[in-house]
């Protein structure tokens, strides 16, 4: 069953969210916020069905960016280093200067195993580097 397809639709999406007992909030038609709790701590993720072929499950905010321009300098040129490493998961800055770690799948061939493999990565990543890089966002300026 786990190789079993996904449908990239809302039905679909919204019955894997209920059989794996995740809470959510369907925001739009295509787009859910669920929580992640890991260790300590609870992520936002938003989960979207892009039109152009991609499921997109993104932590925002995972922190807002630094107002200081050398402490923003410094948590930036870690993200991209971070992105060198990551596999499946990317660090990024959305429009409101937010910082962002996503997945995205393509969702062609989409089964229940990389859905669940895709919030897996997002929740290690997120435990695995949010006191290192709170750190560089709370280090004084």
């Amino acid at each position: 069953m786990d190789r079993e397809r996904l449908r990239p639709d809302s039905e679909s999406i919204e019955a894997f969210l209920v059989e794996g007992g995740w809470r959510f909030v369907r925001l739009t038609p295509d787009t859910w916020r669920i929580r992640f709790r890991r260790a300590d701590r609870t992520f936002p993720i938003l989960l979207r069905i892009d039109p152009d072929g991609w499921l997109v499950l993104a932590i925002v905010p995972y922190f807002a960016s630094p107002e200081d321009v050398d402490v923003a300098q410094a948590l930036y040129d870690r993200l991209l280093q971070l992105n060198q490493v990551l596999y499946l998961a990317k660090f990024s800055i959305d429009d409101d200067l937010d910082v962002v770690l996503s997945v995205e799948y393509p969702t062609g061939d989409l089964d229940r195993s990389e859905l669940r493999d895709a919030l897996d990565a997002l929740g290690y990543y997120a435990d695995l580097h949010f006191d290192e890089l709170n750190g560089i966002v709370q280090a004084p300026a």
